[in-house]
């Protein structure tokens, strides 16, 4: 496991350490599942802060990998890759401690809703960027993601972020709901770490429940009827109009590097 976890009292500081950008590819994965369950067996009543040890928080999916996959059009093979996303997102909404997101840098798409299934968010109040952009690019946002987005945010947000593909500054960002606060870089871990560590033992069987009752319909969603409209989703990310426009934004990242 790449990911670090950190005991700051009674919290379990998650630091994301998978790639430069912490991009989501099946490394991530593995790194998400495996910090998840230690949590699970060694720090069963901690609240968790989850943050990155990188300067993105999460810069999305790694699209050089997923070009790949998607051009390779295995519908079968894409499904079971989305299936492996899905679940890991779901791993973040239920757990069912309190989850702290220290955001402390970019946090785009899949790196936003990430953050967004977390129950307590705060971001750096400066240098960073945050934003579901998929549509600009022309990535199709399967309906179970979706439904992080429409609970977190609202129905008005979250149509608004998904349909323009913005990009908000941390102002902006709280202003929408992103985050529930910002916080100067040197001072958001401490916060975080403080905000969580109100939640002692005691209070974590309650909070559980809570937060089940909470989001058992999403969840049910996700599961259900969402999973049943995404069955569409490899025969779209195989067309040859995604394809197109992701091996656009890849090759014109590429030139950017050189």
């Amino acid at each position: 496991m790449s990911w670090e976890i950190e005991k700051r009292g009674n919290v379990a500081v998650v630091h994301m350490n998978s790639n430069p950008m912490n991009v989501i590819d099946e490394g991530f994965f593995s790194d998400l599942h495996e910090a998840f369950s230690t949590l699970e067996s060694d720090h069963a009543e901690s609240p968790v802060v989850l943050t990155s040890s990188q300067r993105a928080f999460s810069a999305g999916l790694d699209l050089k990998y997923h070009l790949s996959l998607f051009t390779a059009g295995d519908e079968e093979e894409i499904w079971q890759w989305y299936k492996r996303f899905r679940g890991a997102l779901l791993r973040v909404f239920t757990y069912d401690k309190p989850v702290v997101a220290a955001v402390n840098g970019h946090a785009i798409a899949g790196g936003l809703i990430l953050a967004l299934c977390c129950d307590y968010r705060v971001c750096v109040d400066s240098g960073a960027r945050f934003g579901l952009n998929e549509i600009t690019i022309g990535f199709p946002i399967p309906s179970a993601i979706a439904q992080i987005a429409l609970y977190a945010l609202g129905t008005a947000v979250a149509q608004q972020v998904m349909t323009t593909g913005f990009l908000y500054e941390s102002r902006d960002a709280v202003t929408l709901g992103f985050f529930d606060e910002s916080r100067e870089a040197d001072e958001l871990l401490s916060h975080c770490v403080e905000f969580a560590g109100q939640y002692g033992p005691s209070l974590i069987p309650g909070y559980a429940f809570s937060k089940r009752a909470l989001r058992r319909e999403v969840v049910a969603n996700m599961e259900g009827v969402c999973a049943e409209a995404d069955r569409e989703l490899p025969r779209v990310l195989s067309s040859r109009g995604v394809l197109d426009s992701i091996g656009a934004l890849v090759e014109a990242l590429g030139k950017k590097r050189q």
